[in-house]
């Protein structure tokens, strides 16, 4: 018994050693043709040393996540949560542990069709999801972020949060029991500052197309031992990255606690991202695999991180746009006057509804600052601003002036996103990039506007067909169709602003202007 005992582990180690120079040699490199059979052995060699380590090791997949999912997200979630229409989302989609209770009312919730297999799951104390491969080609953005995604019990009601969205139409896409789990509460709500390009870029030296290593964990002494095997494979230090889940979480495998998801952000491609490019092939085919490995004995202590409490997110800068405020006014004011439908106050208040800010007081939408009432932060980031507001509609010849000082210009994000989203599906259904805003207000067209460089102006109506003359050119359609808006069905804007230059994270959103919605008439013609 002793000697096959001997014979196994030396042939495990063997293995290991074996599968390490592929490891080694994929490692902070550029991609190549071989990725996918580079990253497969990568995860051999992981889930080699785990299980000659008395470890439980096995693999799962990922999943993209697009607005052509959405309606089977509806059936499950009731919405898609404002996904970000510029950047469809993947997720790892990791396999269940034998004994871990699988909410059925959380099944197929983004499209996984294997049986025993989630994007959405328990997490066991001894465990850790890792998460490694080759990154995709050069972008604006790129992120990883962990999430509670479901609790059991129900959101509270005696907050300020809670009757200030009552007040503004908004309660029920923020506070909800889950359709198909109404025990349970949606909270999607960060968890940890995600890991960006700009964070993986200032540790290791680099990011695009090289091959790096992210931990999902709750328990200190989990990430020590994947640590520990990773630099056994000849894995640099400084290329591997942690998630700490932290102790303000419930975890274990039982019915009682938490539902937890990772998600992929990438946005931006600088290839363009169309088909055909290598950044549409990676998202389609990331060149990633997802290992779940945990211990089972009883000789690791579970060792908590703290809570990531109110004040933990990392602190954001940004540049001040004060001195913009008055020219913004000014481009409001001669929207307005060249359309022929001027303000009549001097602050355009008679017509104009400024954008809130989704991250400050009073609507709160940050990840530790939901999970003490029980909101869903609807799968938010410290990685960007946030402004939001509602439109009356769109059925009845309106059209939608959207008035911003642009964050790329003034040195306050990396890309900018203006999304067109259906509030009854919580789905981004359109998208307006910094590239496409920047340009909007010139001199030609608005002779009177200073710094018009750093601002922008664009339409959203059903039809932008003969109204050339006025948006020049900067007019998106609005179709009534089933993922845009039908007619009948209430829309919203939301303006994300990501990753101030120079910084991990996005700017501070307090000292941003927010942007301004002028509610125009089509002319009769």
């Amino acid at each position: 018994m002793v000697a096959r005992q001997f014979v196994f582990r030396w042939l495990s180690l063997l293995s290991m050693l074996l599968l390490v120079a592929g490891l080694t040699a994929c490692t902070g490199r550029l991609a190549s043709e071989s990725d996918s059979s580079e990253v497969a052995d990568a995860a051999q060699a992981l889930k080699t040393a785990s299980e000659a380590q008395g470890l439980e090791a096995h693999e799962g997949y990922f999943k993209l996540w697009d607005i052509e999912q959405c309606l089977e997200s509806v059936k499950v979630l009731g919405g898609c949560d404002f996904n970000n229409p510029t950047a469809p989302y993947l997720f790892p989609v990791v396999p269940y542990w034998p004994e871990e209770h699988v909410d059925s009312g959380l099944a197929g919730a983004f499209g996984e069709t294997e049986p025993g297999y989630g994007a959405t799951h328990r997490l066991d104390p001894n465990e850790a999801i890792v998460i490694l491969g080759i990154m995709p080609p050069e972008a604006a953005y790129f992120g990883m972020q962990s999430y509670l995604f479901t609790r059991k019990g129900e959101f509270q009601t005696d907050n300020v949060t809670y009757e200030y969205h009552s007040a503004l139409g908004t309660r029920d896409l923020l506070f909800h029991q889950m359709p198909l789990s109404p025990e349970r509460y949606g909270s999607w709500d960060s968890l940890t500052d995600a890991t960006n390009n700009a964070v993986i870029e200032r540790q290791s030296g680099g990011v695009w197309g090289q091959f790096r290593y992210l931990v999902v964990t709750a328990n200190r002494q989990m990430e020590t031992r994947v640590r520990q095997m990773l630099s056994e494979l000849s894995v640099d230090e400084k290329d591997i990255f942690t998630q700490a889940m932290p102790s303000s979480v419930n975890v274990g495998l039982e019915e009682e606690a938490d539902d937890f998801l990772t998600l992929i952000r990438y946005s931006m491609p600088a290839d363009g991202g169309k088909a055909g490019t290598a950044s549409d092939a990676w998202r389609h085919d990331p060149s990633l695999a997802v290992l779940r490995i945990r211990a089972t004995g009883s000789d690791l202590p579970l060792e908590r991180y703290p809570a990531w409490g109110v004040d933990s997110p990392e602190t954001r800068t940004a540049e001040s746009e004060a001195y913009l405020e008055a020219d913004l006014a000014s481009l409001v004011h001669a929207v307005g006057k060249a359309w022929g439908q001027p303000c009549q106050t001097e602050d355009c208040s008679d017509r104009a509804v400024t954008f809130v800010d989704a991250q400050g007081e009073p609507f709160n939408l940050l990840g530790p600052k939901c999970i003490l009432i029980g909101m869903d932060c609807l799968g938010d980031t410290q990685d960007a601003t946030y402004k939001f507001t509602l439109a009356p509609g769109l059925d009845d010849g309106e059209v939608y002036a959207i008035v911003g000082t642009l964050g790329t210009a003034t040195g306050n994000a990396t890309y900018v996103s203006l999304a067109l989203n259906n509030t009854r599906l919580r789905l981004g259904a359109k998208n307006v990039n910094h590239e496409q805003l920047s340009g909007s207000v010139t001199p030609e067209f608005f002779p009177d506007v200073e710094n018009g460089d750093k601002l922008y102006v664009h339409y959203f109506t059903r039809d932008c067909t003969g109204l050339e003359d006025l948006t020049h050119g900067h007019c998106t359609t609005v179709e009534d169709t089933q993922l845009v808006i039908p007619i009948g069905d209430r829309a919203s804007f939301v303006e994300r602003e990501y990753i101030k230059p120079g910084t991990q994270r996005g700017p501070d959103s307090a000292l941003t202007l927010a942007s301004v919605l002028l509610p125009l008439q089509r002319p009769v013609e």
